[in-house]
Formats: C-alpha cells, sequence, structure tokens
C-alpha cells in the first residue's frame, strides 16, 4: 500500500499496535505472534540482537510479572507517529504510559517498530526499546 494517506496509515498501524498492547489478552499468543517476523531484531540499551518468535512469546508472561512486580499497570499507548520508508517499511515511533498501582506518577515508555508492510498486514521486523524500566 504504499499509496496510502498518512490518515489511513495511521489507522492501520494503530490497529496494529492494538493487538501488540499489553493490556490485550495475554492468552492471545497467536495473535500476537502473527505480528512479528520470525526471527526479528530486539535492540535496546544493552545492544542489539535477533530473536526468534517462540522466545519471544515464552518471555511475555515474564514481562507482565516484571511489571506488576515494579508495581505497574499494564502500559497504555500515548502516541504514535508513522513514517513510510518506501513500499515495504514503516517506522512507528510510540510513546505508552504505565500507571503505577499504589497511584503515584505514571511512567513513560517509548519504542520504535520498524514494520514490514506486504499491502494487506505488518510485521514487526525491528523492536527498539528507548529506555528501561525503573528499578523497583
Amino acid at each position: 500500500m504504499p499509496n496510502a494517506s498518512i490518515g489511513s496509515l495511521d489507522s492501520r498501524v494503530r490497529s496494529f499496535l492494538a493487538v501488540l498492547a499489553p493490556a490485550s489478552d495475554p492468552a492471545d499468543d497467536p495473535a500476537v505472534g502473527g505480528c512479528f517476523a520470525d526471527p526479528f531484531l530486539l535492540a535496546d540499551e544493552s545492544g542489539a540482537r535477533p530473536v526468534s518468535r517462540a522466545a519471544f512469546l515464552a518471555a511475555l508472561p515474564g514481562r507482565a510479572q516484571l511489571f506488576a512486580d515494579l508495581g505497574l499497570g499494564p502500559a497504555t499507548l500515548t502516541g504514535v507517529a508513522c513514517d513510510r520508508l518506501d513500499d515495504r517499511y514503516v517506522l512507528a515511533r510510540t510513546d505508552w504510559t504505565a500507571s503505577r498501582v499504589d497511584g503515584g506518577r505514571p511512567v513513560p515508555l517509548a519504542s520504535s517498530f520498524l514494520l514490514y508492510d506486504d499491502g494487506e498486514q505488518f510485521r514487526v521486523v525491528l523492536y527498539l526499546n528507548h529506555q528501561g524500566l525503573p528499578q523497583a
């Protein structure tokens, strides 16, 4: 869909991200798994590494537990900026907010996704976390 309007692209990316949102049903691993290339590149403050889809899905319950251990609720998408890079790739920069279960100040989070667009669906080929979670 290289000629899609920006509004249409934004709408498609937001729908795609809704499946990835931590608040989505954790039992829906096939839906989340289908959003990622196999393997994809995961990058954060410790560097970049290829990750298999299966390993990523296996790690999701631990991520949910980490949020709980830090006193954080699920992250909510608060902003998206999309740039079509070419006929097949879209860069989506995202902002999220994780509420604190004790009512304290929410934690802002940011990540970017390089998405492969086959014209019908997206797949994450690069998942970049811009900062780590706060320490307990």
